[in-house]
């Protein structure tokens, strides 16, 4: 890609970096103030933020894999990542589908949806009849038995950021 193409690239990548800081500064507070609504508000556009950054660094389709290879290179991104997965964000986009699949499955016809508590908090349900919930104390958010680690998740994403950061003013 020619440099400034590279730059938009670097640009945005940069932007959806901020963009998860400040959702997860927002859930943090949310949290703090009890307010679960915009805990999960916050906790979506986090995700969402997290894996626009996973879609410009690890794009679908062979057409833009050179793209994605050349900004990994840029920044500095190892292939094994844990920002390269949006398999979370899938969870929060398409909730319908995940709604469906626990009609379906689910044996006690329980259901625990967005929820603020440690793993199991309440007792007497299966891993699979808890949808959003998350761990006040560990920052972990758990769906359907799966658990995404957002301290993690944010540490990840800062060297990102700072790469993102220095990398585009150069190729001016």
């Amino acid at each position: 890609m020619e440099k400034f193409v590279v730059r938009v690239f670097l640009d945005e990548v940069e932007r959806q970096c901020r963009y998860a800081h400040s959702a997860f500064q927002d859930l943090v507070s949310a949290l703090h103030e009890g307010d679960t609504d915009c805990v999960f508000f916050a906790a979506h556009s986090l995700l969402v933020a997290v894996a626009n950054v996973s879609k410009l660094l690890w794009p679908a389709g062979k057409d833009h894999e050179a793209r994605g290879k050349q900004l990994r290179e840029i920044l500095q991104v190892r292939d094994d990542c844990p920002v390269s997965s949006r398999s979370f964000r899938n969870h929060f986009e398409h909730f319908d589908e995940r709604l469906d699949r626990w009609a379906r499955s689910s044996k006690r016809r329980n259901f625990a949806d967005s929820n603020i508590g440690p793993p199991g908090f309440i007792s007497g349900l299966d891993p699979e009849d808890y949808m959003r919930t998350l761990d006040p104390t560990s920052l972990t958010l758990t769906f359907h038995g799966d658990s995404y680690d957002l301290r993690g998740i944010m540490e990840a994403l800062r060297p990102i950021h700072t790469a993102a950061q220095r990398e585009s003013p150069l190729l001016t």
